[in-house]
């Protein structure tokens, strides 16, 4: 009994051996290939279905970026002429604007002015020279005083100075009279087709031999003249 029993082997000892004889690692074999390759494919076909929609993409960026003949270039023609729209009426109103002050200026331009200017000079050079000779006179040399106002006046203006000075000569070296005038200041308000005036401000100072203090007065003038030969001769003298 004791020798088989040490002999024989016991069932439940073998049995585990052989159960881990039968666990061994699994083989990967074909099946595991499959799907290892099943998986490739899977990914082949995503990656060429990503590149098929990029490609997609890119030829509908080409199409948007070419020219359009369609609605779209439609509405980029109509929105450029509702630009042009306003500027062409906002130029159209500047237009009218400018004939408009264009035609005003023109309208109301100033008239053509009295005074010539190649006679502005003379006219006031002389008209003021002639004045003070005029209206000064000295009683020591009242007769060639009478002589330069019968040179630098004409007409019914030379006639009656010459006249008053005559009449009054004796009554001016008796008392010993001396009439000085100065110019003040002077304007010319035409000049031109052989005549001249001026409006002068005028001071004059008389003194006599009875008079120790100088009479000052100051007072304006309207003096015309006219041209005759290369002169500008006194015509006229109006008190203002």
């Amino acid at each position: 009994m004791t020798s088989e029993a040490r002999t024989r082997p016991r069932a439940d000892e073998s049995a585990p051996a052989e159960e881990a004889v039968g666990v061994a690692a699994p083989d990967a074999g074909p099946g595991a290939d499959d799907t290892t390759q099943g998986e490739s494919r899977r990914a082949r076909r995503r990656r060429e279905r990503a590149e098929a929609s990029a490609s997609d993409g890119a030829a509908a960026e080409r199409e948007d970026d070419g020219p359009d003949d369609g609605d779209g270039g439609r509405r980029r023609t109509r929105r450029s002429g509702a630009f042009w729209v306003p500027v062409v009426a906002v130029l159209a109103v500047l237009l009218v604007l400018l004939l408009g002050a264009v035609g005003y200026l023109w309208f109301t331009r100033p008239a053509p002015s009295s005074v010539s200017t190649a006679d502005y000079v003379p006219v006031l050079t002389q008209g003021r020279q002639d004045v003070v000779d005029l209206t000064s006179f000295d009683y020591q040399t009242i007769d060639q005083d009478i002589a330069q106002v019968s040179k630098i006046s004409t007409g019914s203006l030379q006639k009656d100075s010459v006249d008053l000075l005559q009449k009054g000569r004796q009554q001016i070296v008796d008392q010993q009279a001396v009439v000085n005038t100065e110019v003040v200041s002077a304007a010319v308000t035409q000049a031109g087709d052989s005549t001249g005036r001026l409006m002068l401000v005028l001071q004059t100072t008389r003194r006599t031999k009875a008079s120790a203090t100088p009479a000052v007065s100051r007072y304006r003038i309207q003096a015309d003249l006219k041209k005759v030969g290369d002169h500008w001769l006194l015509t006229a003298i109006t008190g203002r």
